[in-house]
């Protein structure tokens, strides 16, 4: 499901509401940990963020976006998942990093 930038943006405020729909992959937990970047500066992301890069279909057919947020002083950027399943959308963080 590709979403335009609009529609994506749209839901990535959603989840920023409602954050039982943000999941953290592993990797993205670990680089969280790595580079000392905070669940809330990831929420951060989702409810102020702009998107840099997609948003377009990942190798699953999933829809695939960077979101990019200055907070506490620095640039954040989360890779982002949009799933959608039969009980509703949600996001997986793949990744984050600071610029």
């Amino acid at each position: 499901m590709l979403l335009t930038e609009i529609e994506a943006r749209h839901k990535l405020r959603e989840f920023a509401l409602n954050t039982s729909r943000i999941k953290l992959s592993k990797h993205a937990r670990e680089r969280m940990s790595e580079r000392c970047i905070s669940l809330q500066q990831v929420i951060c992301c989702f409810e102020h963020g702009d998107i840099t890069e997609g948003p377009y279909l990942d190798t699953h057919g999933d829809c695939m976006l960077n979101v990019k947020v200055r907070t506490a002083g620095e640039y954040i950027t989360a890779v982002v998942v949009i799933k959608s399943e039969d009980d509703g959308d949600f996001s997986i963080v793949v990744t984050t990093f600071k610029e």
